[in-house]
């Protein structure tokens, strides 16, 4: 997959050094914010899980010290990121262009304008831990499809960006754009016609020939001052979460209700078909509502013709259905009942293939209006192993963060790449041997892990 595309008609794509960073920044740019949403989400909560937090609460309690210090581990977590990318970035692009047009500066700001954006995400996943309403899944996938919204406007060269969108420029691509629409402007003397960020396969054969140079980053006065204002947002993100963190345990009556019932639930599905123990993991956490929109969705997929299916309906119906793919693992580990299947004969084996029969039935369901309708056998199998490894994985990544988070995150960062061009899904002949030989590779990687009796799954703290 290409990073971006410029004018292909005009400029050969990513030709000398300074495209690195400048592709670089914008992957970055989008994976970075969701990373953070995905896996920084947990600061407060796992104080209030292991009883830290009632501690807390019962002594002299310096609640902004606390919150400062939530930040700043936030941060750091993000930076070690952003500088591990930055160093293999550097080194990488030392090695493929030997140092030829190599610019210092012209590399490094690229990733200094992500600096604001992560300052800020490292603050909005803590405030959105002390809100009421958004402490649990609910809240991280709001953050995340937030992030996304936020990504997606800034991300339009067409439109120049408003002061608000200037200074939510969390991802950095405001500046990137402009420089772009720069250095086009001096090479060729004309407007830049077509930038695509994310998407269209490398494979792809463009007629351009003619060398585009990126010079420094130029930030503006007003640049500098939509930086500081973000920075000062997130500042005041962090002293509201402050003034919103719970002066009362809120974790006492959850951990009571959790060892009363617990047990109650898990011996009551093991009297009963363990198969139906599997399919209530997988659908109890989804509500009677949700799952009637996705059968009605799903229904749509019968109607619709095959080309409006792979550009939406089918995309469309898998982001519907990301609760129950969350469930697969996690499901099972948060709720206790992998640590009692321990108790059983070849228990958790017995679990594993049962999950992966179900979830494999539930995602090849989901997936049959476009394997009937699609044009060729090939493409069928195509996207059949696709639909295949899709709930192995979720079921491998489930057991080993305990979390429903991860399969969140690569549901939502896949279709958005699909949704942008990236030959993803195999829904034609063109672009189909590679991606079903990855996915091939990680439907045997994912059974491999998930059945090896030795390795052992599941946090001693499950997260939402």
């Amino acid at each position: 997959m290409r990073a971006i595309i410029i004018n292909p008609a005009t400029y050969a794509q990513a030709n000398n050094a300074s495209w690195s960073a400048i592709s670089v920044a914008f992957m970055m740019g989008f994976f970075l914010p969701l990373i953070g949403a995905a896996f920084l989400r947990n600061a407060i909560r796992l104080d209030r899980d292991n009883g830290t937090m009632t501690l807390f609460l019962t002594s002299r309690f310096a609640r902004f010290k606390y919150t400062a210090g939530k930040f700043f581990s936030n941060l750091c977590l993000m930076l070690i990121f952003w500088g591990i990318v930055l160093t293999f970035s550097l080194i990488g692009t030392l090695v493929k262009y030997q140092g030829n047009g190599f610019n210092l500066v012209q590399f490094f700001l690229p990733f200094l304008i992500l600096l604001p954006g992560i300052i800020f995400v490292s603050a909005l996943t803590l405030v959105t831990e002390t809100l009421p309403g958004l402490r649990g899944r609910i809240g991280t996938a709001a953050v995340i499809i937030f992030l996304v919204l936020l990504y997606t406007s800034d991300a339009n060269f067409q439109q120049a960006p408003s002061p608000i969108q200037h200074i939510f420029n969390v991802s950095g691509t405001d500046y990137l754009i402009t420089n772009i629409k720069q250095a086009v402007m001096q090479s060729s003397g004309h407007q830049l016609t077509l930038l695509k960020i994310i998407g269209a396969s490398t494979s792809t054969q463009y007629t351009g020939h003619q060398n585009l140079v990126f010079s420094p980053l130029r930030l503006t006065e007003t640049d500098l001052l939509a930086m500081g204002t973000l920075i000062l947002i997130s500042c005041g993100l962090v002293y509201v979460a402050g003034l919103l963190l719970e002066r009362r345990p809120l974790t006492p009556l959850k951990l009571i209700h959790w060892k009363v019932h617990l047990p109650v639930n898990i011996l009551k599905a093991g009297s009963q078909s363990q198969f139906y123990l599997s399919f209530r993991l997988l659908t109890g956490g989804v509500t009677n509502y949700w799952l009637s929109i996705i059968l009605l969705i799903w229904l749509w997929n019968w109607l619709t013709p095959y080309q409006g299916l792979t550009q939406f309906a089918f995309p469309i119906l898998f982001l519907t259905a990301m609760p129950l793919f969350a469930e697969l693992g996690a499901g099972e580990v948060q709720s206790g009942v992998y640590q009692w299947l321990q108790t059983l004969p070849n228990g958790h084996r017995r679990q594993t293939v049962r999950e992966i029969l179900i979830g494999s039935a539930l995602s090849v369901a989901l997936a049959l209006p476009a394997l009937i309708k699609a044009p060729t056998l090939m493409v069928s199998l195509a996207l059949l192993v696709w639909s295949l490894q899709l709930p192995v994985l979720a079921q491998l990544l489930g057991r080993l963060t305990a979390s429903k988070r991860p399969i969140q995150l690569l549901m939502v960062v896949f279709f958005y790449l699909y949704l942008n061009g990236a030959p993803l899904l195999s829904f034609n002949q063109t672009e189909l041997v590679l991606p079903t030989l990855i996915y091939l590779i990680i439907l045997i990687f994912a059974l491999v892990l998930l059945l090896i009796p030795k390795i052992s799954f599941g946090r001693k703290y499950a997260n939402y």
